[in-house]
């Protein structure tokens, strides 16, 4: 059995460098498609074209998740976290540096299907390390701690994007002139600082396979890992759960994917009034888990909660295709955020019980579904709302409502 230290060195290094990645990755979102779209226009694409690019390059990132976290959360199953994590975290640090100063269509694409491969490694061990830390009943608070943490530190990294949103820095090198605007600033910030976070994790993170029962049985240690997952040999609550949680990220992603859109055409917001609503929802999100959530989960179990983390998502979604006031909104956002803050760490707490001691495997599928649902949101939710404005709002929210049903009957 596993014992929980009150301050376990490894989850409190692992934590701070997580709140540092995400800073710095939440930097780069509000100015990616821009940049992406300044350097296609330097190479003489069609407007048409640029649109067409910026929204594959932008799917390039959650779709090499997709394809590769089932996979190397397994190999951290054999291979151990910190390996994993200490080459995610050099990987992701090097790729989002070339993206920076990519100067063709080419190393754009390159270079994001890179950071999407070398995240998919860092994020699912991560996730096992939590796991391996953590006694069973103690899970669902960890893991909400873990989510808290990444949320609130990609709020701060959208905040310090505003600050330094008008930067401008030149350097004379001898090879020339080095320039930093305000579109390549935030990658080069989040690179050194995820770099800085690899020289912290190399330092001072230990293994945490080798502080427990490291999976040493001898069928284990000679499995066949595989890029594709054996559904058919996974559990009925299992497969339920998964379903689930494509579904909750599928809401969400296409709620952030289409609420600019959507604001501007019905409530008729502009940029200063969505940043706000999307930054109070992420800091919401994140000190719930912080706090409120992770003790729910720790009292009351994470089968009782998932129910109303549909219901909250789901009612929250419904709810913004009704009549615009900015304190109405905020509240249905809010909705949206409660709701998600129970979702994702009871049901990444769940996947891990339920999966014996291959944390990493497991962990991995459920961030390949996750990431199938963020693509499939984005995508679904542009097509739907050419026929109709709130029509990809209430069907997500149909969806979840009977999920909500299905799940306090089946868990």
């Amino acid at each position: 059995m596993i014992s929980e230290k009150k301050y376990d060195k490894g989850k409190i290094i692992l934590l701070f460098g997580v709140f540092l990645v995400t800073m710095g990755f939440g930097m780069t979102l509000p100015v990616l498609p821009f940049y992406i779209e300044k350097i296609l226009s330097a190479e003489d694409i069609s407007s048409n074209s640029v649109s067409f690019h910026v929204g594959l390059i932008t799917g390039a990132f959650p779709l090499t998740q997709f394809l590769f976290s089932s996979y190397l959360g397994s190999l951290s199953d054999k291979a151990g976290r910190r390996p994993l994590i200490l080459g995610g975290i050099a990987g992701f640090s090097i790729s989002t540096f070339i993206f920076s100063f990519s100067g063709s269509i080419t190393l754009l694409y390159i270079s994001r299907l890179a950071a999407g491969f070398f995240t998919a490694s860092f994020v699912t061990a991560s996730g096992a390390y939590i796991a391996d830390k953590t006694p069973r009943e103690k899970r669902g608070k960890n893991f909400a701690i873990l989510n808290g943490v990444a949320g609130l530190g990609a709020v701060a990294g959208h905040l310090l994007g505003n600050l330094f949103s008008n930067v401008s820095i030149q350097f004379n090198l001898f090879f020339g002139q080095f320039i930093l605007d305000k579109f390549t600033f935030p990658f080069v910030f989040s690179s050194v600082l995820t770099l800085l976070v690899l020289l912290l994790y190399f330092a001072l993170l230990p293994e945490s396979l080798s502080t427990r029962h490291k999976i040493a049985t001898h069928r284990v240690a000679n499995t066949k890992i595989s890029f594709i997952p054996n559904f058919k040999s996974l559990k009925k609550a299992f497969v339920l759960m998964l379903a689930l949680s494509f579904f909750s990220q599928l809401a969400h992603s296409m709620f952030e994917g289409t609420f600019a859109l959507h604001s501007q055409r019905f409530f008729l917001f502009g940029p200063k009034q969505m940043s706000i609503v999307l930054i109070i929802c992420g800091t919401l999100m994140g000190l719930l888990q912080l706090g409120p959530i992770a003790w729910l989960i720790e009292k009351k179990g994470e089968k009782i909660l998932l129910p109303f983390g549909c219901l909250f998502v789901g009612i929250g979604i419904f709810m913004l295709t009704t009549p615009p006031e900015m304190g109405w909104i905020l509240i249905y956002v809010s909705f949206i955020s409660i709701g998600k803050a129970i979702l994702t760490p009871s049901l990444t707490s769940l996947i891990t019980k339920d999966s014996g001691k291959e944390y990493g495997a497991s962990l991995g599928i459920f961030s390949a579904v996750n990431s199938l649902g963020q693509v499939a949101g984005v995508v679904s939710g542009g097509i739907i709302m050419i026929w109709f404005d709130h029509l990809a709002y209430w069907i997500v929210a149909t969806i979840l409502i009977i999920f909500a049903l299905i799940i306090s009957k089946k868990l």
